[in-house]
């Protein structure tokens, strides 16, 4: 197969190596940057970038990663040692796709065609955005890999069918992933507040039979319901969106909104059910690293992804198989 073209970062994913897609190896975790996805009307008519503010994010989700875990071997706290534990899985950063800002078609076919070069490698991707529009290509590229299972922690369900016309804009990623014949189960957590959702897209996320699961909720059942409303014996996709945390943790967001979670308690959802479930693939949008304080919101996101691949790191089929929760 024809592989996209990527632009390799001054500095990789936890300084690790960078290599085409033509290169990965089967188990491989391989990092890849999306920076553009499909904008809205009027997003396109001005400098794209400028209204999202995630142009710049994969870079900054590398930066901050290299300065707060650069130490790859040291013992992490977050994870009860090493990230990589016992080495088993090797770290690649692909780079970042060449996009066009306007030049939606071309990014949506270059990011599926990204994650499906590394789907056919037997490695797992991690997509780092970029607006919330890049994971629709994202998830489309697991039409092969079915049954999947969607576990969303976002502050929005992201079910609008069009806005102006546009039907693969960042309001829009659940409602195209539910028309996906392979995706079995959506499990939305962390929403709050108000976003584009009206009555009528809740009534429909809830006929399809996603899960939606609020804030106050997920913090009254706890994490093993959560895992329990996925089902066993299919490949999990997680999509973190950073407005999910709140915005004292991660205020450099492009919808903020306040009420989010905690860190520790998206780490706690997220290592848990890899380690009940799997993983298949990840993706982390919607960091606005201009409004980004310290570097802390960044950090945020870094610190997710590498919490994420952690407890891959440590994920068995044994575990899968046998857990309850």
């Amino acid at each position: 197969m024809a592989f996209p073209h990527t632009i390799i970062p001054t500095r990789t994913f936890l300084e690790q190596s960078a290599v085409e897609f033509e290169n990965i190896a089967e188990g491989d975790i391989a990092i890849f940057g999306a920076a553009y996805g499909t904008p809205y009307p009027t997003e396109a008519e001005v400098a794209y970038e400028l209204v999202t503010g995630s142009a710049h994010a994969p870079d900054a989700i590398r930066t901050a990663a290299c300065e707060s875990s650069s130490n790859i071997d040291h013992y992490d706290f977050d994870l009860g040692g090493p990230l990589l534990a016992d080495n088993s899985k090797k770290l690649v950063d692909c780079g970042d796709l060449i996009l066009e800002p306007e030049d939606a078609v071309r990014n949506r076919a270059a990011i599926q065609q990204a994650t499906s070069a590394i789907l056919e490698k037997k490695a797992v991707p991690f997509l780092l955005g970029g607006d919330d529009s890049v994971p629709i290509p994202f998830l489309r590229a697991f039409a092969e890999n079915g049954p999947i299972d969607i576990l969303q922690l976002d502050a929005h369900i992201d079910w609008r069918d069009s806005i102006g016309g546009i039907h693969d804009g960042y309001s829009s990623t659940i409602r195209r992933a539910a028309e996906c014949g392979f995706v079995r189960s959506i499990t939305q957590v962390g929403m709050r507040g108000v976003g584009s959702a009206r009555n009528q897209e809740v009534s429909d996320a809830l006929a399809w039979g996603a899960r939606l699961i609020a804030v106050t909720e997920a913090r009254s059942i706890g994490t093993n319901e959560i895992i329990a409303a996925i089902p066993h014996g299919g490949n999990l996709v997680i999509q973190i969106d950073c407005d999910v945390f709140d915005t004292s943790v991660c205020p450099a967001v492009n919808a903020p909104t306040p009420g989010g979670f905690r860190f520790e308690e998206v780490s706690d959802i997220v290592q848990k059910t890899i380690a009940a479930r799997g993983l298949a693939g990840f993706s982390i949008v919607e960091l606005a690293p201009k409004f980004d304080v310290n570097q802390i919101s960044a950090t945020v996101a870094a610190r997710i992804t590498c919490n994420a691949m952690g407890a891959l790191c440590r994920f068995s089929d044994q575990s899968r198989q046998g857990s309850g929760s």
